[in-house]
C-alpha cells in the first residue's frame, strides 16, 4: 500500500514510520529489511515508537477494567488540561495515568491562563524572543517537552514577577503576550478566553442566569441605579463565581 499510494521517488517510500514500542523487533526490523530487499529503498526516514498506558502503575486494559476514557475526564476537565496531561509524558515514554498528576497538570496550565488573563485585552505584537528560541530547540530535541513545558513554567513566573514590581512594565507586557502567542500556535493550549477556560463545569443553565443577571447589572450601571447594581453583583457572587469589571465589559469566572 505505501509502495502504490505514498512513494513518488527518492530515497524513502514516507517520511515517518511508527507504533508501539513492542513492535521495533521483530516487526519494523523485518519491514525494514523487506522494503530493502524488495524495492531497494529505505521504508522510512524517521521511526517513532510510543510508549504504553498504564493507570496508577497498572497496564491499562478491558479485563481489568481500568480503562481511561477521555470522554470521561471531559465532563470534570476542559479538554486543554488533558491535552497539557499528555503532552507531559515523552511519546517513547510510558505513559502513566494519574489522577493526582492531572490535577497538578491542570494547576500548572491555570497558572499559564492567569497570567493570560493579567493581560486581557492588550493587543498582541509579533515579536521573537530568547523563549521563543528555546522553546523550539527544545521540541526540536527529539520533542523533548518536559524541557519544552518546564521553560513555560519559568516565563509563566518571571512574567508575573515583573508585572508585580512594575504594573505598567510594557516590555514585559509585549513579550509576555508574543510568549503566550507561540505557546498557542506550537502546543494548542493557552487558546482560550481566560475567562471562559475557568467557567469549565458551569453547567448551561447557570451559565445563562450568570450572563442575564451582568446584562442588567451593566444596564443599571449605565443609568448609576447603584443600589440595584451593587444588589445584582452580590446575587451573581452567590452563585460562585468571581467577576471582573473591565473596559472590554464584565467578565466572570468559576470559584474552585
Amino acid at each position: 500500500m505505501i509502495e502504490k499510494h505514498l512513494y513518488r521517488t527518492g530515497t524513502y517510500a514516507v517520511d515517518i514510520h511508527g507504533g508501539g514500542a513492542d513492535l521495533l523487533f521483530p516487526h519494523h526490523e523485518n519491514e525494514a529489511a523487506q522494503t530493502r530487499c524488495a524495492t531497494n529503498h529505505e521504508l522510512a526516514a524517521y521511526w517513532m515508537h510510543n510508549g504504553f498506558v498504564t493507570i496508577d502503575g497498572e497496564k491499562m486494559s478491558k479485563s481489568l477494567g481500568n480503562s481511561f476514557f477521555i470522554k470521561d475526564a471531559l465532563n470534570v476537565y476542559d479538554g486543554e488540561v488533558l491535552r497539557f496531561y499528555l503532552l507531559s509524558t515523552h511519546y517513547r515514554a510510558d505513559f502513566n495515568f494519574s489522577e493526582n498528576d492531572l490535577l497538578a497538570s491542570k494547576k500548572r496550565l491555570d497558572r499559564l491562563y492567569r497570567l493570560k488573563k493579567r493581560l486581557f485585552g492588550l493587543k498582541t505584537v509579533a515579536v521573537k524572543t530568547s523563549f521563543h528560541n528555546a522553546l523550539l530547540d527544545a521540541l526540536n530535541d527529539d520533542l523533548n517537552v518536559s524541557k519544552a513545558l518546564a521553560l513555560i513554567d519559568t516565563m509563566v513566573a518571571q512574567s508575573n514577577e515583573k508585572l508585580d514590581a512594575n504594573a505598567k512594565d510594557k516590555v514585559t507586557k509585549k513579550e509576555s503576550l508574543a510568549n503566550l502567542a507561540v505557546i498557542e500556535t506550537l502546543l494548542g493550549f493557552g487558546v482560550k478566553n481566560p475567562f471562559e477556560y475557568f467557567q469549565h463545569g458551569m453547567d448551561a443553565a447557570t451559565k445563562a442566569t450568570i450572563d442575564a443577571l451582568i446584562a442588567k447589572r451593566t444596564e443599571a450601571k449605565k443609568i448609576k441605579d447603584f443600589t440595584t447594581s451593587d444588589a445584582l453583583r452580590n446575587e451573581i457572587l452567590a452563585l460562585g463565581v468571581t467577576i471582573m469589571d473591565t473596559p472590554e465589559g464584565t467578565f466572570w469566572e468559576r470559584n474552585d
